[in-house]
């Protein structure tokens, strides 16, 4: 996932889906709003 100059890459070693709470946690840290990803 990429916005302005951030990158951000979720690793999945299990390839499977990754839970909400973790998600959650990448995106507060990465400063991305719910809206914003619910439109990627």
């Amino acid at each position: 996932m990429i916005k302005d100059e951030l990158r951000l890459i979720i690793p999945n070693a299990y390839e499977g889906d990754i839970s909400r709470g973790l998600v959650a946690k990448i995106l507060k840290q990465a400063q991305i709003s719910r809206n914003e990803w619910e439109v990627l």
